[in-house]
């Protein structure tokens, strides 16, 4: 493979890659203004590292689904308490029969049965006279009832207690994981914004690139018509110009999709196109505030453990008694809703206990201490898993730094290997492939210093993201 082949790929995958991790988030539909990002400058909107990352904070739609849900959590962790508290509830009722047993019981109800409520033909062969038979066919009947009913739980085996702690338990997992998602959010806001300062960078360097192709070629035109170099030179010359060009459009093509990147994260609308303030300058390292034990997404795992484990005390309660109590005071009446011409109060006391349920507590029970100790697994390992990524970040973070020194150097050795050939092609002390590699390989250098940069900047925020790892990072 060419040198300048290789610039083409580095600097092209390099961006790539920026683009790729800075993975889009679905924007909420209240976007961003504008004004929100930054100025506008010759039809350009200049933004901010820091106004995208704020941006993204307040209008992105899968941050505001958070909230909703961590929201969600704290309403099922208030509904927990119906464990502990009565229920009460009121209620009218209107009913129309002409079924014998109720008909009678309505009467009952409304005290209003009589002796000829219970008329009925006599026995066969006895000589009692025929008094009607009310009893079996009473005919339609009404009943409208008015009802007051107070139920208030006793002991449940501790399906009150251990429920409640679940449902807590879950409620700030939730809100663990609302802060994680902000955290997520803010990464990605930062990877577009330095996407961006990438493809814009790199677009520098190829318009660099660009304008010493046409020194080249205009050198390789001047020294041909004065019979100094042969027209392979002069192609040659050509050739390279349009490969610069050709990698100049994509790059070009990259800066409008990190623009667009952005505008989805931001749910920003407007068809400008975005650049980053020159003016702005670095806003600064990101430094990571937590360790990876501590971080929300690894402590929401732990309460997720908890909430398992008392999901399964709580669902052994389904195998003890239960005792409750039930109090209910009623209003009857013949024809009149709502009406109070009779009443009566009913108080119970109810023990129960489901002693065999087919099965079905046992399999409860087990399914529900099985998904306890995978939850407590997956915990131990999320917890491990967050030290890797922190461990990891730490060495790439140490592996950037000494790359930034190493691409500075390099693009200080090849601008004054460029000079040197350069002046040794114009002598015809070199040829015009000498000179062309040279540039390639200098060109090479500024996308790498360029990348460098990019992987420094992203590798603070990684870091912060990350967290600090719990164990020190070796290298070789």
């Amino acid at each position: 493979m060419k040198t300048r082949d290789i610039v083409s790929v580095c600097g092209l995958l390099g961006i790539w890659l920026a683009l790729a991790t800075a993975a889009p988030v679905l924007a909420d539909a209240d976007g961003a203004g504008v004004a929100d990002l930054g100025v506008v400058r010759n039809d350009t909107l200049l933004v901010t590292r820091h106004a995208v990352v704020e941006a993204a904070l307040a209008h992105n739609e899968m941050l505001a689904a958070s909230d909703a849900m961590t929201d969600a959590a704290g309403a099922d962790a208030l509904g927990a308490w119906r464990g502990y508290l009565p229920r009460l509830s009121v209620g009218a009722y209107r009913i129309r029969t002409d079924d014998a047993l109720y008909g009678f019981g309505f009467k009952l109800n409304q005290r209003r049965a009589t002796q000829m409520d219970f008329s009925a033909p006599p026995m066969p062969g006895a000589p009692a006279p025929v008094t009607g038979d009310a009893l079996n066919h009473p005919g339609t009947s009404e009943n409208n009832i008015t009802q007051i009913k107070l139920q208030q739980p006793v002991f449940n085996g501790g399906m009150a207690l251990y429920g409640k702690k679940a449902a807590d338990a879950m409620s700030r997992a939730a809100a663990h994981e609302h802060r994680r998602a902000a955290q997520t959010v803010r990464f990605h806001a930062v990877q577009a914004y330095e996407g961006l300062v990438l493809a814009k960078a790199y677009e520098d360097v190829m318009l660099s690139a660009l304008a010493s192709a046409d020194g080249h070629l205009g050198q390789a035109r001047a020294l041909y018509e004065n019979d100094m170099v042969t027209e392979a030179d002069l192609l040659q010359a050509r050739v390279y110009r349009a490969g610069v060009e050709q990698r100049l459009i994509e790059v070009r093509n990259m800066v409008a999709v990190a623009g667009e990147h952005i505008k989805l994260l931001t749910a920003l609308e407007t068809d400008l196109p975005l650049a980053p303030d020159p003016d702005a300058g670095f806003s600064g390292a990101d430094h990571a505030t937590l360790s990876s034990d501590d971080r929300p997404d690894v402590v929401a795992g732990r309460e997720k453990a908890a909430a398992a484990a008392n999901m399964a005390r709580m669902t052994r309660g389904r195998l003890l008694p239960h005792l409750n109590l039930s109090a209910e005071k009623n209003w009857f009446h013949h024809d009149t809703f709502l009406g109070d011409e009779a009443d009566s109060w009913t108080f119970g006391i109810y023990a129960t206990w489901d002693i065999f349920s087919g099965l079905e507590n046992i399999g409860a029970l087990r399914k529900a201490r099985a998904e306890s100790r995978a939850a407590s697994h997956m915990s131990d390992f999320r917890t491990r898993q967050a030290n890797a990524e922190a461990v990891q970040a730490s060495l790439e973070a140490s592996a950037n730094d000494k790359k930034l020194e190493v691409a500075e150097d390099a693009v200080a050795a090849a601008r004054e290997g460029l000079r040197i050939v350069t002046e040794m092609y114009r002598e015809g002390l070199a040829s015009m492939v000498d000179l062309l590699d040279v540039q390639a390989a200098a060109t090479m250098a500024e996308g790498n210093l360029v990348q460098a940069r990019h992987d420094h900047r992203v590798s603070d925020a990684r870091m912060a993201y990350t967290g600090r790892p719990q164990f020190a990072a070796t290298e070789e």
